[in-house]
């Protein structure tokens, strides 16, 4: 009876564990096809065996929900180029990285040694070329970053890895597949004790057989050695292997990282002294088996098992028709960063019924407005009110302020705003007199103005913010309008830099809020009035505090660094785009 339990215990654990999906590479029709019968065999302790590979797949294994950290591996299992190793070094290993939080793909792929002569050359990598492409084309599906798809390999499957890792593309916008449009490159690479080289001295012959032949040319020889074919574009990658591997040389792993030193590609080595040839995850094997510990902290050192804040920027309409081109200035900018994962929506055009605009802002840490327009459904209005009162992130760039006149929360959100019939009724008219001190106007006046387009410098009024914190106290700001006499609830308002509005550009004469921070319920808003031209966004005083204000609007913190480009007072300072 206890015997059965633990049998049930162990099943159940697997099944926690088991493929979520199983996905076809190519269902248009599969290239260089076989007509082969794939066979499995079980291995006693080690898993399947399977031979004979015809439809290419790839398995899925997702993280437990709340897990995801938004990266990917796809994962080649080795075999020689005969079989795959198909859980000791492909669903076993799934298994772990989805621990870890990484969603992985097991990759079946047609194995050269059953191909017939024209193509048992081409097929497997053929295949993990598919595999990449489809991982990103699915990423919006899965929540992952194109920007953090990896590929693992073990022996000959390491030499398939490396082989994506050194012969890839940014993909084909001409073809007629949406799949094809994707790039093929991985952006890490674990190597497991892999065949690297075709070189006799020191390859796996069977591997190198299988898959270019007894006589390959010399050509292909070259073209297979995977240590020859690096370049500045391969990307990070850890190798790992035995001194005592009699299989496959450790000079294959030391020759692939010689290379990558060459071209200064980051790269790890790690050389046990022991642990023979297929050892997996290693357990029982000494020193070795301390290689899933080692890997993991060179993931995190690679920000592979970072969990990446989710932004969504709204767009579709704006009184600044070049929306179109600044929404993409502010997805960049926010991707640059390494810290966000970007989504933008945009709403129906102007006119056209709103009733289908309902975003999920669940979903996301903060939301960006690069919105000002017809108003969005009464649903979608408490929705958002729901999202940010409950601790969500809220950014508004410049002409966001405009929105929205009569929504007395998003006015709330944004502090203070301007145009579309705002005055004394909607607020007090907020800014900062020669003593430094925010006034709150009540008289009568107009909401929202600018004088003509100029530079002018940002003064900071709170330098231990964390969005301000590190910043010089007075900065340069390239051309842009200067919003002035901005009015609203300004509760729970507070004002982190002001900039002068000069009489001599049209101005109040006075220092106006330029960038705020806003607490609205448990959620954080940051406002900045900067913005109106691409010029002004490619300014590098207002893309880092974009960026910092988009991290503190998610997260109550700030940990990217000042730039060393940020302006100072004499000379503005523009980002490279």
């Amino acid at each position: 009876m206890k015997h059965l339990l633990l049998l049930g215990m162990c099943l159940s654990f697997f099944s926690l564990w088991s493929q979520d999906k199983v996905i076809s590479l190519y269902p248009e029709g599969i290239p260089c096809e076989n007509d082969l019968q794939m066979e499995v065999r079980e291995v006693r302790n080690t898993g399947r065996r399977i031979m004979k590979v015809h439809n290419p797949e790839l398995a899925v294994y997702l993280p437990a929900p709340g897990k995801a950290n938004g990266s990917s591996v796809v994962i080649c299992p080795g075999g020689g180029y005969t079989v795959l190793a198909w859980d000791w070094e492909g669903t076993w290993m799934a298994e772990w990285f989805a621990d870890m939080g990484v969603t992985a793909f097991v990759l079946k792929y047609r194995l050269p040694h059953w191909e017939s002569e024209s193509c048992h050359d081409k097929v497997a990598l053929m295949d993990a070329q598919r595999a990449l492409r489809t991982v990103r084309m699915k990423a919006s599906e899965y929540s992952l970053d194109k920007d953090r798809v990896g590929v693992m390999g073990f022996s000959a499957g390491g030499h398939l890895a490396s082989s994506i890792s050194t012969h890839f593309d940014d993909g084909n916008r001409e073809s007629n597949l949406p799949v094809e449009h994707f790039s093929c490159r991985p952006d890490f690479s674990i190597l497991m004790y892999p065949v690297i080289s075709m070189d006799t001295s020191f390859t796996h012959m069977g591997s190198r057989r299988n898959l270019i032949g007894e006589n390959p040319s010399e050509e292909m020889v070259g073209y297979y050695s995977n240590e020859k074919q690096i370049s500045a574009e391969t990307p990070p990658t850890i190798l790992i292997h035995a001194s005592d591997d009699r299989a496959v040389p450790v000079e294959n792993s030391i020759a692939y990282y010689e290379s990558l030193l060459k071209f200064d590609v980051p790269a790890s080595l790690l050389v046990y002294e022991s642990g023979g040839h297929g050892f997996s995850f290693a357990k029982g094997k000494g020193a070795v088996a301390g290689w899933p510990d080692a890997c993991k902290s060179w993931l995190e050192d690679q920000g592979i098992l970072t969990k990446k804040l989710k932004a969504l920027i709204i767009e579709g309409q704006n009184n600044h028709k070049n929306w179109m081109e600044t929404t993409p200035i502010l997805s960049r900018q926010l991707e640059e960063t390494g810290l966000f994962l970007v989504d933008v929506v945009r709403t129906p055009a102007e006119g056209e019924s709103m009733a289908s605009f309902a975003p999920d802002f669940n979903l996301y840490d903060v939301v960006v407005s690069n919105y000002n327009g017809d108003p969005w459904p009464e649903s979608t209005k408490l929705s958002f009110e729901r999202y940010v009162e409950s601790g969500g992130g809220f950014v508004s760039v410049h002409a966001a302020d405009n929105a929205f006149p009569e929504w007395k929360a998003y006015n709330e959100m944004i502090g203070i705003g301007g145009w579309y019939g705002r005055t004394e009724k909607d607020g007090p008219y907020v800014y900062i007199n020669d003593e430094g001190e925010v006034v709150r106007d009540d008289s009568p006046g107009k909401g929202g103005h600018h004088g003509s387009q100029h530079s002018f410098i940002i003064e900071t009024r709170d330098e231990t913010h964390p969005i301000m914190a590190g910043l010089p106290d007075q900065w340069l700001h390239t051309r842009d309008e200067l919003y002035d006499q901005l009015r609203g609830p300004a509760v729970n308002l507070h004002v982190l830099a002001s900039a002068y509005s000069d009489p001599d550009t049209g101005g109040t004469g006075r220092s106006e809020p330029m960038l705020m921070a806003i607490h609205y319920g448990l959620g954080r808003s940051f406002h900045t009035t900067l913005g109106h031209l691409n010029e002004s966004m490619h300014c590098m005083g207002f893309k880092t505090t974009f960026q910092r204000g988009c991290e503190w609007a998610a997260t109550g913190m700030v940990t990217q660094p000042v730039p060393d480009s940020f302006p100072g007072t004499d000379e503005v300072s523009m980002e490279d785009h």
